[in-house]
């Protein structure tokens, strides 16, 4: 550090230390290098081989957190006094890459010097005030918004790649060392544990830590399972249950992995705890809102299941056989005005006459389990909660209203058939040709007998073509309805099954227990707690001034006061959940390859299930990553 050049110190000051002392002492903190300082506490009691010996300590202790490994050891950064007094030692100082020399007078803080090996350096101080939050350890810095997805890991290569040594030092860097204070200020001023209070756990612990390990054994057979296939489709992609199935036991067995982790405790160790801890005790509100939810839908179905099944029975013959046979006989007339072809539309009409009469000769036995149905669905919320309901429900709308997805089948095949007959005509009639092995529309001389036949098949399918169009769109009307029904569920699933209950909760009681970064303020009231030091020579008795500073005196120190303080994630952040189901849902239901299929008359697949897993290492098609 160049003596004879101005520099700027960044000098980060804790909360505590802007009240009078009692005694002077050494301040202990941080040299992170390029003028920047974290000063934790001050130590007023022990000589310097003392306050060496604790920083040591100190230095063992955070090697065995895999989450403090990053930081710089902690070293003896100045001194603090009170005013007319001075350090008696002078090897530490002397020896001291920076040195900060620190006096109180009164309730104010001043700044003497700023010394290198012993050698006084001119500069400009900045000093950020900083709240070391003692006794509340899940308070901490961060200089960006806290990621409470925890399957998402771009902020944590960011904060890992952050602590890589550069030019210049990067604020969470910084800030990683100013949560760390507290921690040396507890192992400094309150005396450590005699035994590590997570290394014993209670038998009550234990016992249900071997509980949960034989339950995530079960759970882990029954996933085996639920990777078959039907079809070449997994039976957690078609049927709601066995997807709600798979994420009620996919979450116990994360909840295990996070109980053995004590993610259930309140702890400052590492930034990603506080994510943890929200996620565990998350999932527990929300399965015990679950469970309560399908117990009172329960005990309501069970109660009036006679009713129940008997409306459901209603409704189905209604809106599934007698409104479609209502339809297809109005179809069969001139719909509107529209004089469709009549030899085709009575067939098309006989045909889906006919299959709905087989549907309900069909369907007709299943009718008299609707009642049993409907308690199993109300018993199924005691043990899969009011969710499992749901996905029974949506997997009941999918069987009863299979023969419509066979209408539609027919319909949609028939009309895509005949629009690409007709558009390959059309080519024909302009005298071009889809080229197959180039992928694209040549021009072609065709003879005048292939031109008459391709017009007169042309003509034919063009008068054809509004009587399959009006079956297509009825039917198509109905599939998406079901779509949308279905859709409906989904988003009902995915509220409940990603509600942030505890989320709010904690917002709410502790907003800072979710840092979204920091901010400064620049005329806050500790700006009055610092003064600069006049200039004085060596053995001269201090005085305080607050006239400017000259330019020939190069021991004034120039004090800039910054508050720094933490910000909470604003109320939005907390619903991202919600979020990416909302991603999965406009991806799924409002895409533009539904709108082509519409038109074009291609099948519409059935949408996959819109649920966001908040599982580390699970992709969203349900395989471990």
């Amino acid at each position: 550090m160049d003596p004879g050049r101005e520099h700027i110190f960044r000098v980060f000051w804790p909360e505590r230390l802007c009240q009078p002392i009692k005694e002077s002492g050494y301040l202990v903190g941080w040299n992170l290098g390029s003028g920047v300082v974290v000063v934790a506490t001050k130590v007023g009691f022990a000589n310097t081989t003392q306050v060496t010996g604790y920083l040591n300590e100190f230095q063992r202790q955070q090697q065995q957190n895999s989450a403090r490994r990053d930081l710089v050891p902690a070293t003896i950064v100045g001194y603090l006094s009170r005013e007319g007094e001075g350090l008696c030692e002078i090897d530490p100082r002397d020896q001291s890459e920076l040195w900060i020399d620190a006096f109180t007078a009164r309730t104010l803080v001043a700044f003497r010097d700023v010394l290198a090996f012993g050698l006084a350096v001119p500069g400009r101080v900045i000093v950020t005030v900083y709240d070391e939050s003692i006794g509340k350890p899940w308070h901490y810095y961060l200089a960006a918004p806290i990621n409470l997805d925890l399957t998402a890991t771009s902020h944590t290569e960011h904060c890992s790649s952050s602590n890589r040594p550069s030019k210049q030092l990067p604020l969470q860097h910084i800030l990683d060392h100013v949560n760390a204070a507290k921690d040396l200020y507890g192992h400094i001023h309150v005396d450590p544990p005699q035994s590590n209070p997570a290394a014993q756990q209670p038998q009550p612990a234990l016992v249900g830590l071997r509980i949960g390990n034989t339950v995530a054994a079960c759970a882990a057979r029954f996933l085996r399972l639920s990777d078959m296939r039907v079809a070449g489709v997994r039976v957690t992609k078609i049927s709601a249950v066995g997807q709600q199935l798979d994420l009620i036991v996919r979450r116990g067995m994360h909840a295990i992995e996070q109980w053995r982790s004590r993610c259930y405790t309140k702890r400052g160790e590492h930034e990603p705890h506080n994510a943890q801890y929200a996620n565990f005790w998350n999932s527990a509100w929300v399965v015990a809102l679950d469970v309560f939810l399908g117990c009172v839908v329960g005990v309501l179905l069970a109660m009036h299941s006679q009713a129940v099944s008997e409306w459901m029975l209603g409704a189905l013959n209604q809106y599934t056989v007698t409104s479609l046979e209502q339809t297809i006989v109005w179809l069969r007339g001139w719909p509107a005005g529209l004089k469709l072809n009549n030899g085709l539309d009575g067939f098309l009409a006989e045909l889906f006459l006919w299959l709905i009469h087989f549907w309900t000769l069909v369907f007709q036995p299943f009718t008299r389990y609707m009642r049993a149905v409907v308690v199993v669905a109300g018993y199924s919320g005691f043990v899969g909660g009011f969710s499992m309901q749901l996905a029974v429900l949506s997997d009941a709308l999918a069987l009863t209203t299979l023969h419509t997805y066979w209408f539609y089948m027919v319909a949609t095949r028939i009309f895509h058939w005949q629009l690409m007959s007709m558009y390959s005509l059309f080519n024909l009639f302009r005298g071009r040709k889809h080229n197959v092995l180039r992928n694209r529309i040549d021009s072609c001389d065709y003879d005048l007998d292939q031109l008459l036949i391709g017009t007169i098949l042309f003509t034919l399918l063009t008068y054809l073509f509004p009587t399959v169009l009006v079956y297509y769109l009825t039917f198509v009307g109905r599939r998406l309805a079901v779509i949308m029904a279905q859709g409906l569920l989904e988003i009902l699933l995915g509220l409940l099954n990603h509600c942030p209950a505890f989320y709010l909760a904690s917002w709410l009681r502790d907003p800072l227990m979710f840092p979204g970064g920091v901010c400064y303020d620049i005329n806050s009231h500790y700006e009055r707690r610092f003064i600069e030091a006049a200039w004085h020579m060596p053995g001269s008795p201090v005085r305080l001034s607050r006239d400017p500073i000259p330019l020939s005196a190069r021991n004034r120190m120039n004090v800039t006061v910054l508050h720094m303080k933490s910000m909470s994630v604003p109320l939005t952040a907390l619903f991202f959940q919600y979020y990416q189901i909302w991603v999965q849902f406009s991806a799924s239901y409002l895409s533009q390859g539904i709108l082509r299929s519409l038109v074009t008359g291609e099948v519409i697949r059935p949408v996959q299930r819109l649920q966001h897993t908040m599982i580390p290492g699970l992709s969203d098609d349900g395989t471990i990553g």
